[in-house]
């Protein structure tokens, strides 16, 4: 299995494994090493909409086992809630019809779903064009049904704008990358891109926009760097990126580490809050060792602190620095 693959299945787990959960949908996204993906679903839940491809010239080794890489494709991915495969299904890879979405009292039958068991999971692929995205862009409650039967009741929070948003950047990604806009999606494309994009995907592509600035080009960014949370409580997914985790791949900035953006322990924080990017501001920005959302307190942010400075700031022993917006900034509170 490459690396790619290990990735997108990593993304196809935050929204697949487990019993379906109660929370909304969200968007979860990833650029590196070339190769870029995104994905709407529900964590836990049993259905996800994902979108994958990658720029000339990205080493294919690191995305080898992956797909689909057709652009302004979709892949659906399901776990076995939709039903436990048999031998024919993943011996033959035998097709399978009985698998239906219901969203605004309309069935939409998904075609062609094949066990791949590589990964473990049911999949089709669909073109952005198809009338079940045009469904899913509308937003509303929803249903997955497979063998006759009710497999889960799926809730309409945060459907339109997670699918709009994975699509909006795999859409950036393939303009970028130089690829045509076929005409089974250009229908769909075209209206999203005359539409204001989600919050979730605006502070997304933000932050890239902002790295790849700062790198004058291309530029990875692991995943594990960036943190996603509501900082600023209005409903809008906010994103933070350490700079540990960022990398130029060309320029004067290319063997830097953080792109520059880093000294000797510490690195550069950047925090796109909506509410302060949409008024016209920059990122929040801060050095530090690490930086994390808080687990327990998702507003919060953890910033590890030099050791040196720990007892001037009375932080030991832990030397983390906790931090909270205050409608115009981040300021340091206490648990």
């Amino acid at each position: 299995m490459g690396v790619f693959k290990a990735g997108l299945v990593a993304l196809a787990s935050l929204v697949l494994a487990g019993a379906a959960s109660a929370q909304g949908w969200t968007v979860r996204t990833d650029f590196t090493e070339g190769w870029f993906f995104a994905g709407a679903g529900i964590e836990g839940g049993p259905i996800s909409f994902n979108c994958a491809d990658h720029y000339p010239g990205a080493d294919w080794s690191y995305g080898e086992g992956g797909g689909p890489y057709d652009p302004y494709i979709i892949q659906i991915s399901m776990n076995q809630t939709i039903g436990v495969p048999g031998e024919a299904n993943w011996a033959n890879n035998a097709p399978r019809n009985d698998v239906i979405f219901v969203i605004g009292n309309t069935g939409y039958q998904l075609p062609d779903v094949r066990w791949n068991e590589m990964v473990g999971e049911w999949s089709t692929q669909i073109s952005i064009g198809d009338p079940l995205i045009t469904a899913l862009l509308a937003g509303g409650e929803a249903q997955l049904w497979a063998e006759g039967a009710l497999v889960g009741d799926l809730p309409a929070a945060g459907l339109s704008s997670s699918v709009a948003g994975a699509i909006n950047f795999c859409d950036s990604h393939w303009i970028a990358s130089g690829a045509p806009l076929p005409t089974h999606a250009a229908i769909t494309m075209q209206t999203l891109r005359d539409r204001p994009s989600s919050g979730a995907t605006n502070m997304e592509q933000a932050m890239l926009d902002y790295v790849t600035g700062i790198c004058s080009g291309a530029a990875q960014v692991r995943a594990d760097a960036i943190g996603r949370s509501d900082f600023d409580g209005d409903g809008v997914e906010d994103v933070m990126v350490h700079w540990s985790g960022v990398s130029c791949q060309q320029g004067d900035l290319a063997n830097l580490r953080g792109g520059g953006n880093c000294g000797a322990s510490n690195c550069l924080t950047s925090v796109f809050v909506s509410s302060a990017i949409g008024a016209g501001n920059g990122p929040y920005e801060v050095l530090a060792l690490s930086a994390r959302v808080a687990s327990e307190s998702d507003s919060d942010i953890l910033l590890g602190v030099d050791p040196a400075t720990c007892s001037v700031l009375g932080l030991q022993p832990a030397c983390i620095a906790r931090q909270r917006w205050d409608g115009a900034q981040f300021v340091t509170v206490a648990r």
